[in-house]
Formats: structure tokens, C-alpha cells, sequence
């Protein structure tokens, strides 16, 4: 399959993903630091993808996500791309990740190794 044609597919899976996510998150999941203004969250990325798989946040938090690299590549987060622009990440980086969870839903997290594309996570932004 061409990248052009992964790549439609993939926006296509994402507006479907975020259009219907945001109500479908029920509100007992909601994370413990609801409330507060800003929260920090880390993860691991190794061979398998990002350790934990899933982040979960709430809508209007000021976000520190940090990253313990173990396995190369282009690191792209999908619906914040306009705060966390893709960025190049090597073995023992450490990138800090900040944004304003502005938008509910879940979000893919993607890690580009050449011309292929790996989901690695989600982000779940909680409506509350």
C-alpha cells in the first residue's frame, strides 16, 4: 500500500475515532487529577510500542507528557499537532511533550520509522 493511500486511510480512521470518542468515554474513568491545572505524565517507548499505551488527561489541563526513548524515530502526536509538532526522538532522549488538552477524545500517538507508520498509544482527553 502506498503511503498516500496509509496515509488517507489513517486520517479517515482518526476523524471517525475523534468524531464518535468524546461521548463515548464514560465518566467514571475519569483520572483521579481531574481537577487540577496541570499534570504530568510519562511513558516509556520501547520495541512494543509506548509503556503505558494509553494516556488519559482532561480537557483544559496544561500537559507534560515525558518520554523515555528506547527505539528510534519520528514521534508524532495526532489532533495536537499544532502544539506538539513531530519531532525526531533517539535512543535516551528524554522529550517533554507540553501542551493544552483543548480538545476531548482519543488521540493517536504515532512513531514514523522511514516510510512506515506505528501506532504506539492514545491520548484520551476526558470531557468533564
Amino acid at each position: 500500500m502506498s503511503r498516500t493511500l496509509r496515509w488517507s486511510v489513517a486520517k479517515l480512521a482518526l476523524i471517525g475515532l475523534v468524531a464518535g470518542s468524546a461521548a463515548c468515554v464514560p465518566a467514571t474513568t475519569l483520572p483521579s487529577d481531574c481537577g487540577a491545572t496541570t499534570v504530568e505524565r510519562a511513558a516509556t517507548l520501547t520495541t512494543g510500542g509506548l509503556n503505558p499505551s494509553a494516556t488519559d488527561v482532561c480537557k483544559g489541563q496544561k500537559v507534560t507528557f515525558t518520554i523515555d526513548v528506547e527505539r528510534a524515530g519520528v514521534l508524532h502526536m495526532h489532533g495536537y499537532d499544532d502544539q506538539v509538532p513531530e519531532q525526531e526522538v533517539k535512543v535516551g532522549d528524554h522529550p517533554k511533550l507540553t501542551f493544552t488538552a483543548s480538545r476531548a477524545g482519543q488521540f493517536i500517538i504515532e512513531l514514523h520509522l522511514g516510510s512506515d507508520e506505528v501506532q504506539i498509544g492514545i491520548l484520551t482527553v476526558h470531557e468533564h
